[in-house]
């Protein structure tokens, strides 16, 4: 599997890990794939 295939996979806002990392600390789920981190 090439990364082009992985990158087309994976959340295009979150980069794939289902969160983002909060600036003050602490996580937030990506509200697009819902924590999946897979393209909706």
């Amino acid at each position: 599997m090439t990364t082009t295939q992985i990158k087309q996979k994976r959340c295009p806002y979150c980069e794939g890990q289902g969160y983002f990392q909060l600036i003050l600390g602490g996580t937030e789920t990506c509200q697009c794939c819902k924590g999946t981190g897979k393209k909706p």
